[in-house]
């Protein structure tokens, strides 16, 4: 998920919201988010050392270091934070791979060596995940650095990682397997169905390898496509549940909101939320989802309000937005009293709540 998603007409989907502005019961289009300045309290919501605050490294931390690796999850562990937030796609024997985009992407990814002579898949670059086997996937060398992200570590030859490897690298930090949580987003297509498992598989697949793990009671599942969370609820009642949604996917007629109909709470997305069972409204943080407007500029517009947070608590809900990089920006959404954020720069993050006197999630070293 993410500020450079993939929406699956492009291939690009992850992480703004239509309909905050015109959301029901108070939330008025931009009503606090003009204090939208400052990394100051300026919304009332004021440095709480009791306030439980989840600062969740988007793909593992991004910003620093190669998406969804090996390497970056470790460097967050030690940075310190709350959640390690991921993604997972199905590979074509049902291996649970830690990656965000449904077809295998050039400028992340290069071909190494076909995983059987004369493999009539290969080369492997541009075809979906769903079409491969997890051999095949292996052998892609994927530590590009993207032009969005120049100060992230290069990681030549780094291989895409199964979610089982994720649990058993945190179980080298000692603690750090009892404190930190997971994020685990399924990469669903609700419009191209065809590029993706089932959401019946993914929900199979991927809670079998949390609870060999013995993980179960430390992950939540997220998605935008919100079909697989409802099969969540009712495997383990207990996950909590994550819904994605932009203004792109918050819509009429929406395919990724099934199976909630947008026509029952139309420009309501937090009743929309109650209604599907989830437990967290995770937002775009800035509305439309892809701009490019920053704090201070005129045309800027957080999805969140102190008045979306403060329903959304009435309705039971928690509050995180994605993905929250720059830190005035970080420090204006933490005024709203949201219950954490998904950055590419935790380490960003880390310096606001510093500043505004938040406590800081742990860091663990082997």
């Amino acid at each position: 998920m993410t500020f450079g998603k993939v929406k699956s007409t492009q291939l690009k989907r992850t992480f703004a919201v239509f309909g905050v502005a015109v959301a029901a019961a108070g939330l008025t289009a931009c009503a606090s988010s003009q204090d939208s300045g400052s990394t100051s309290a300026t919304s009332g919501v004021h440095a709480d050392p009791q306030r439980t605050f989840d600062l969740q490294a988007h793909r593992g931390g991004r910003g620093m270091t190669i998406e969804e690796s090996l390497p970056g999850f470790a460097k967050a562990i030690e940075l310190g934070v709350s959640t390690l937030e991921l993604d997972i796609v199905l590979t074509r024997d049902n291996v649970p791979a830690i990656w965000h985009d449904p077809k295998i992407l050039a400028e992340k990814c290069a071909d190494t060596v076909p995983a059987i002579p004369n493999d009539p898949d290969f080369p492997y670059v541009g075809k979906l995940v769903h079409d491969l086997d997890y051999s095949q996937i292996r052998t892609l060398d994927c530590g590009k650095q993207l032009a969005g992200f120049p100060d992230a570590q290069e990681l030549p030859g780094n291989r895409i990682a199964r979610l089982p490897e994720l649990f058993d690298l945190v179980k080298t930090y000692p603690g750090a397997f009892e404190k930190l949580r997971y994020n685990i987003e399924t990469k669903l297509e609700a419009e191209h169905p065809e590029q993706s498992a089932t959401p019946e598989a993914f929900v199979d697949v991927i809670l079998g390898a949390i609870s060999e793990a013995g993980a179960t009671d430390r992950v939540e599942i997220q998605s935008f496509d919100w079909r697989s969370l409802p099969l969540v609820k009712a495997k383990n009642p207990t996950i909590p549940t994550v819904a994605l949604y932009d203004d792109s996917t918050f819509k009429p007629d929406s395919m990724w909101l099934t199976p909630i109909r947008y026509a029952d709470h139309p420009g309501d997305p937090l009743s929309a939320i109650k209604a599907l069972g989830a437990d967290i409204s995770s937002p775009a943080y800035v509305n439309p989802w892809d701009s490019e407007a920053k704090v201070g500029d005129p045309h800027f517009t957080l999805t969140t309000t102190a008045a979306y947070v403060a329903r959304a608590h009435a309705l039971g809900l928690r509050v995180i937005p994605w993905t929250v990089n720059d830190k005035q920006t970080i420090g204006s959404v933490l005024d709203q009293g949201v219950d954490g954020i998904i950055t590419d720069y935790p380490n960003r993050a880390r310096e606001v709540m510093n500043d505004e006197g938040y406590p800081l999630p742990p860091s663990f070293h082997k």
